[in-house]
C-alpha cells in the first residue's frame, strides 16, 4: 500500500505513489509548500526504494526532521513517523488507498500538468550528485537476451548520455 502524509493542520493528505516526490515553495514541487517561509525552493524529497521509503534533504535551510532528529543527508521513514519539513509538519501514515481516494489532493496541484505517462511509478529515479553526469541504459529484458538466454550488449544507440545542461531546475 502507498504511504500518505497526513499534514499536521488537518488539511488534505497527500500520497506517495511516485517513486520520487518533491516537495518545496517552488512551483516545479510535486507538493508546493508556498505558504511557509522555512521551506526552501526545493527542499527535500520522498523516494520509495524497494519496499521502504527515505526522505532526503535537498540542501534546505531549515532542514527536515524525522520524529524530532535532525535529518544529515538521508533517513528512512516508517508508519508512524513525524516528518516536519522546515516548519510544515506531517504525520506518515498507511491506509487504504480506496478510503481516501476523494480526501487526497493531486501531487501535481499548483505545478506543471504532467502526464500519466510520464509519472514514474515502479523503478526509483536517480538523482546525480551536482557536476556529476551519468547514464540511462534501457533496462535488460526479454527483447535484450540472445537465443540461448545470455544477456547481450546494449547497442550505442540504446544508450542516453544526460550532462548537467539536461536537468531542467
Amino acid at each position: 500500500m502507498p504511504l500518505f502524509l497526513i499534514p499536521d493542520d488537518g488539511s488534505k493528505p497527500v500520497v506517495l505513489d511516485k517513486a520520487i516526490v518533491f516537495f518545496g515553495r517552488h512551483a516545479d514541487c510535486d507538493v508546493v509548500l508556498a505558504n511557509s517561509r522555512k521551506v526552501s525552493r526545493k527542499h527535500c524529497c520522498v523516494a520509495r526504494v524497494d519496499d521502504h521509503y527515505v526522505v532526503r534533504d535537498l540542501g534546505s535551510m531549515n532542514g527536515v526532521r524525522v520524529n524530532g532528529d535532525a535529518v544529515e543527508g538521508e533517513a528512512q521513514l516508517r508508519d508512524g513517523d513525524d516528518l516536519l519539513i522546515g516548519d510544515v509538519a506531517y504525520r506518515l501514515q498507511v491506509e487504504d488507498t480506496v478510503a481516501l481516494r476523494d480526501r487526497q489532493r493531486p501531487l501535481n496541484a499548483g505545478g506543471p500538468s504532467v502526464s500519466p505517462d510520464m509519472l514514474s511509478q515502479d523503478m526509483p529515479v536517480a538523482i546525480p550528485e551536482e557536476g556529476e553526469d551519468f547514464r540511462v541504459e534501457k533496462t535488460i529484458g526479454p527483447s535484450l537476451l540472445s537465443p540461448d538466454g545470455v544477456d547481450s550488449d546494449p547497442s550505442e544507440e540504446e544508450i542516453i548520455e544526460l550532462k548537467d545542461d539536461d536537468l531542467v531546475d
